[in-house]
């Protein structure tokens, strides 16, 4: 009996290695070497399966931001949980993923709108695409909880969507410093104290 055709590579499979990589070393700290050690793949199949490097890159951020970023962007805007505890939980989930060892350091995401300077246009477009999308879930959170009388009348939904947006990506330079869960946690305690009161 002959040995049969050998078995395909898992795409996922090797979008996750892939993004690990990245993750960990960025855009230009990864070579097409690198990639063809960690994933497995030969340079020509990852060619012919995902494009030049720069098409991987995005390829792999999108696949980041379905892994780790949409369950958590639509459960901070439609888990039925008073508005304080849906934002904090949706820190909570922030903290655990960079605290996380199994995890490179920070946020993929994140990382990738720090080093934007050494993209192309088109993957800084991606990244602030993908940060819109956060931005666009606290603004939906906050604006529903205004209309719900969980927010001030006179609170500015926006920008206090903007600025809890920002303290995600605060937590995510913090984690790729290298900061522990209590600091990271310290943090979030006093972003917190931010978010405005309705009087009872």
């Amino acid at each position: 009996m002959g040995r049969g055709r050998p078995r395909k590579t898992d795409p996922e499979a090797v979008l996750d290695k892939a993004m690990r990589l990245f993750w960990e070393k960025g855009f230009d700290g990864t070579s097409m070497s690198d990639l063809v050690s960690v994933t497995g793949m030969a340079k020509p199949g990852l060619y012919n399966t995902f494009g030049d490097k720069e098409a991987l890159y995005a390829k792999t951020l999108t696949h980041y931001v379905a892994d780790y970023g949409e369950s958590s962007f639509h459960d901070l805007i439609h888990a039925r949980l008073p508005l304080e505890k849906a934002v904090r939980v949706f820190f909570d989930d922030v903290v655990a993923m960079l605290v996380d060892k199994t995890n490179p350091g920070g946020c993929f995401l994140a990382n990738t709108l720090i080093d934007c300077t050494k993209h192309s246009s088109e993957l800084d477009a991606l990244a602030l695409k993908y940060n819109g999308e956060r931005l666009s879930a606290f603004v939906e959170r906050f604006q529903r909880a205004q209309a719900q009388g969980e927010l001030p009348a006179g609170a500015d939904a926006e920008t206090l969507a903007e600025f809890f947006s920002g303290q995600s990506l605060a937590l995510s330079v913090m984690g790729r410093a290298g900061a522990d869960k209590q600091t990271l946690d310290r943090f979030v305690d006093v972003a917190m104290t931010a978010l405005p009161h309705t009087q009872n």
